[in-house]
């Protein structure tokens, strides 16, 4: 799984509160196009191991690389090139979802394009007709799909989801898939928790986190049955 030029590597990293450690010496690179799933039990560290690639928590050891620069010296232009969706996404309470919308395509000075795409994505998970209601007032599929939405539209060249297909129904789960298998073809590394078999998308790596230790296996194990009830 290691390349010469990785998107997303990490060394030898650990996390913990007070004196012990959740996790530790967790290593494994992405490269484009590759997809990871992060699996384990509850508790096992997923989510923090997820916001620690975000920047979001502090390491207690190691180092994580974006394009082999440490992600404590990536400049703002280069952070914009990872994208992250956490298990509860947050939205601001004044703004309406297109707001949103059109919040990130501002900030990120988007061309017809990429202002199409998002109307696209919108369209695509049902979201398109509520974009002039509050993200409060969703459910919790609705807000995760306007999430991922928003999330996808950036065009990352890294991106990190927190079980997005938890809260969804079976078609939104598969068209999300869908979507993200097509992201990784147009070369985004993607690395995403969930507790289940995929329908759509192919994994090329599965990470097992468990007892405070990472294992990196073949993608293949996610189309067996027995390994999901393992996890």
């Amino acid at each position: 799984m290691t390349r010469l030029h990785p998107a997303l590597s990490c060394c030898d990293i650990a996390f913990g509160y007070g004196r012990s450690n959740i996790w530790e010496h967790v290593t494994f690179s992405l490269a484009a196009g590759d997809v990871a799933l992060l699996v384990g039990p509850n508790g096992a560290g997923k989510s923090t191991l997820l916001r620690c690639l975000a920047g979001w928590e502090r390491l207690r050891a190691g180092s994580v690389s974006i394009c082999r620069t440490p992600l404590e010296l990536t400049r703002p232009a280069e952070r914009s090139r990872m994208a992250f969706v956490p298990d509860v996404p947050a939205f601001y309470d004044d703004l309406t979802a297109y707001e949103h919308v059109e919040l990130l395509g501002r900030a990120n000075r988007w061309d017809d394009e990429r202002w199409d795409e998002a109307d696209r994505l919108l369209e695509r998970f049902g979201i398109a007709r509520f974009c002039d209601q509050y993200p409060q007032s969703f459910s919790r599929g609705m807000r995760e799909k306007l999430a991922c939405a928003l999330a996808l539209s950036v065009r990352p060249d890294i991106l990190m989801l927190d079980e997005p297909t938890g809260p969804l129904d079976p078609t939104s789960a598969g068209l999300l898939e869908e979507e993200l298998a097509r992201t990784a073809a147009g070369g985004c590394a993607i690395i995403m928790s969930c507790h289940h078999a995929l329908e759509v998308l192919e994994p090329t790596c599965v990470l097992k986190l468990e007892n405070g230790a990472l294992e990196q296996l073949d993608g293949n194990v996610a189309a067996s049955d027995n390994f999901w009830k393992s996890v």
